[in-house]
């Protein structure tokens, strides 16, 4: 298996986009605007979309997410697949807007 990916996500309207980074290079408002999704206000707050990054004192893959309580299953499995991720390694977490 190759080694996983960390970056970026949104789930728009039931698709999913991805944004692969070795580095925090961009943040989701300048990548939504280079891949047309809303950049700011209630548009922008109502997209599901977070960050996979691996977490080096746990070595597990954290997948952070806003504009949702939990990710459901389906969704969870999308973001596995894309990352090619070990669910077993996968620590799941809301994030805070203000973060």
């Amino acid at each position: 298996m190759s080694q996983p990916r960390q970056g970026l996500f949104a789930f728009h309207h039931g698709e999913l986009h991805v944004h692969f980074q070795d580095q925090p290079d961009i943040d989701h408002a300048e990548w939504f605007a280079r891949i047309g999704l809303p950049t700011h206000g209630v548009a922008f707050d109502t997209v599901l979309r977070g960050k996979v990054a691996f977490d080096a004192d746990t070595e597990r893959w954290r997948l952070g997410f806003y504009g949702t309580a939990y990710l459901s299953e389906p969704r969870f499995n999308r973001l596995v697949e894309a990352f090619s991720l070990d669910p077993s390694r996968v620590t799941e977490k809301r994030l805070s807007d203000a973060l």
